[in-house]
């Protein structure tokens, strides 16, 4: 006898396959995570104090608290958050957003910040529509940047293009999946957003401990 599929059956089957996929992803998410921990408790132990913040298998929170009082750098922030793989439509939705896995880095100043910065993607119209409305700010053209994709807007043109030459900034760009970096002049901060993936990890912690040498 053939066997018909009742809409209890479909409910049934769908209901385990959510649940699969959120075990699943949420254990995977945790175990990222706790990687991610070590990593930076191995490759920052010995620049500074090191704490965590966990927020469940949403995300991590990683503060370190640079021991070298006499650098630039007093403290560095990192937000690691990473695409919802608990949920089923991450998946199809990840077949147009290539990684979704994002890193914010915060560095805190001991000395100030002589111009305010952006460098930002310009596919980002939101934060170049915000940038180009602020009369703070002045467009500042770079070929090696623009050929990148980024554009970049200063308080200081002097001193944008002195600290992008010091920096290398261009060349580091190239294949570390940075978004946006910003240096706020009023609150001697700095701020990069970027895609999160292991191998390009070391390099996005390498630039901002160097952007903020260079500030």
């Amino acid at each position: 006898m053939d066997f018909e599929l009742t809409d209890i059956g479909t409910l049934a089957i769908i209901a385990v396959i959510l649940v699969v996929v959120y075990l699943v992803g949420t254990y995977w998410k945790h175990r990222t995570l706790t990687k991610y921990a070590h990593w930076f408790q191995e490759k920052l132990g010995s620049k500074g104090k090191v704490k965590f913040a966990s927020h469940g298998h949403a995300g991590l929170r990683v503060k370190c608290e640079v021991k070298d009082t006499g650098g630039s750098l007093k403290e560095i922030h990192f937000a690691l958050s990473l695409g919802a793989r608990e949920n089923l439509m991450y998946y199809p939705y990840s077949l147009f957003i290539r990684n979704s896995d994002r890193l914010n880095c915060w560095a805190i100043l001991h000395r100030p910040i002589q111009s305010s910065l952006r460098i930002i993607k310009q596919s980002d119209k939101k934060k170049v529509n915000a940038s180009e409305n602020n009369p703070a700010l002045n467009a500042v053209k770079l070929s090696g940047l623009e050929e990148l994709g980024y554009v970049m807007y200063a308080s200081d043109r002097s001193y944008a293009l002195d600290l992008i030459s010091r920096a290398s900034i261009p060349n580091r760009l190239k294949t570390m999946g940075v978004e946006s970096i910003e240096f706020d002049k009023l609150q001697s901060k700095l701020h990069m957003v970027a895609k999160l993936n292991e191998k390009s990890l070391p390099e996005l912690i390498n630039l901002m401990f160097v952007l903020g040498k260079s500030a």
